[in-house]
């Protein structure tokens, strides 16, 4: 079966329900602007993922570590016998007896289901569907997942990534515990040297009260509780991450919560620190002064030699005209991109595509300049049945393929858009 074209054109989710559908057997290969994952499937079922950003002993080391099977210093040991033997680290590992070939088989089972939902969040990227007769896996140690229950657990990150990514824009954001939070740890440090009454039933008890709204807001899981205790106003939200045994969905999905509880706070900026002594500070601001005297001089003197042969002379600045334009075209093509993204999570917000662009406006997804193109020209907005287009206009208000950004509703989104098969079409 030849399968391949864009994630635009055909989502990972029909990707993977057809191939577990037809039950075929081969090899998956995703490619984005980051990375390049291939996702191995027997008769429909998945049995190993791999990733070209990290190999698969470093991605299998570092699930072993964050769920604590294995310390650091294990892991660099293991790794110097697997380079030395180029036997698999799951080999090494459990022939040292490290760990189990329970624990092994749980932890590549981990290891794939990160790689395959963090591909839920691609937007975009391209997909090939090999189909190989004699496909070679670990048998015996990786247990077949069915697409269904990849899909499932999916659909539920679809629709809560674009909540998430409202709160945690990027990886590198940096928290710090709140007062709140700090308060919390002592109270529950306090509850352990509470004596604790237990109750046979040989008594009637009295009911006890339902905790007040704040003591359940301020309550924690075991999961949360291991979040907040990797948060220390220094690790990022990526090294939050790579340090917590849970998948990075859930991680960010708590991070997100305890944003929301201000238990957790951003660290807007790092303090930079001062130069020892105002009477050092003066040297080095003289300093700085002299060299960025000293750098503007020359760089006059260059220009009034060249001047004659610079291409930005007054009497050559006719090609930088165009290249203004090109600039203008490629802000055009970022800002139809942006507004792409604020549509489809509109839907996934609304279930329903928006009528016109002004929505996204008047719902804080984009703002009032997003809609205008460098030009000053509205963009426009075609909202049909079989899908939407966005489209702008070049500096001669002329239509061109690289301003226009065209997606077909699957046969899901087109149940759900709310746009009637009668219905015209809509335009802005």
């Amino acid at each position: 079966m030849a399968l391949q074209g864009t994630l635009k054109d055909f989502g990972l989710g029909d990707i993977f329900q057809l191939i577990g559908i037809q039950r075929k057997t081969g090899i998956l290969t995703l490619s984005g602007h980051e990375d390049t994952v291939t996702v191995k499937f027997l008769e429909g079922q998945v049995v190993g993922a791999d990733t070209k950003q990290r190999s698969v002993e470093e991605l299998l080391g570092a699930v072993l570590v964050r769920t604590g099977r294995i310390t650091e210093a294990q892991l660099r040991e293991a790794l110097h016998t697997q380079k030395q033997t180029l036997q698999r680290l799951g080999y090494v590992v459990v022939k040292c007896g490290l760990i189990s070939e329970e624990d092994l088989i749980e932890a590549l089972r981990v290891q794939s289901l990160q790689i395959i939902y963090r591909l839920f969040r691609w937007r975009a990227g391209e997909y090939c569907f090999r189909g190989v007769e004699d496909l070679e896996y670990d048998e015996r140690h990786f247990i077949p997942i069915s697409a269904e229950t990849i899909l499932m657990e999916g659909a539920r990150m679809i629709d809560e990534w674009p909540i998430i990514e409202r709160r945690i824009k990027t990886g590198r954001m940096v928290f710090r515990r709140t007062e709140a939070a700090e308060q919390l740890d002592l109270a529950v440090e306090s509850i352990v040297d509470r004596d604790i009454e237990i109750d046979f039933g040989f008594t009637d008890a009295p009911e006890q009260p339902e905790p007040a709204a704040e003591e359940k807001r301020l309550s924690l899981s075991p999961e949360e509780r291991e979040v907040m205790n990797l948060i220390d106003g220094k690790r990022t939200v990526e090294e939050v991450n790579d340090r917590c045994a849970l998948g990075e969905f859930d991680t960010y999905r708590i991070l997100a919560d305890l944003l929301t509880r201000n238990l957790i706070e951003e660290i807007k900026k790092i303090p930079v620190p001062s130069v020892g002594g105002s009477r050092d500070r003066r040297m080095v601001d003289h300093l700085f002064k002299w060299t960025l005297d000293a750098l503007v001089l020359v760089v006059v003197i260059a220009g009034l030699v060249g001047l004659r042969a610079n291409s930005l002379a007054p009497w050559r600045v006719g090609p930088v005209v165009g290249t203004a334009q090109q600039l203008r075209v490629h802000a055009s093509q970022v800002r139809l991109e942006r507004l792409e993204s604020a549509v489809q999570v509109f839907y996934l917000d609304a279930g329903t595509f928006p009528q016109s662009l002004d929505l996204l406006a008047v719902n804080r997804y984009v703002t009032e300049e997003d809609l205008v193109d460098p030009w000053g020209r509205v963009y426009g907005y075609r909202l049909s049945r079989g899908g939407y287009q966005l489209y702008g206009w070049d500096a001669d208000g002329e239509l061109r393929p690289d301003l226009t950004v065209s997606h077909r509703f699957s046969g899901l989104q087109r149940m759900l858009s709310g746009v009637a098969s009668g219905e015209p079409d809509g335009e802005e």
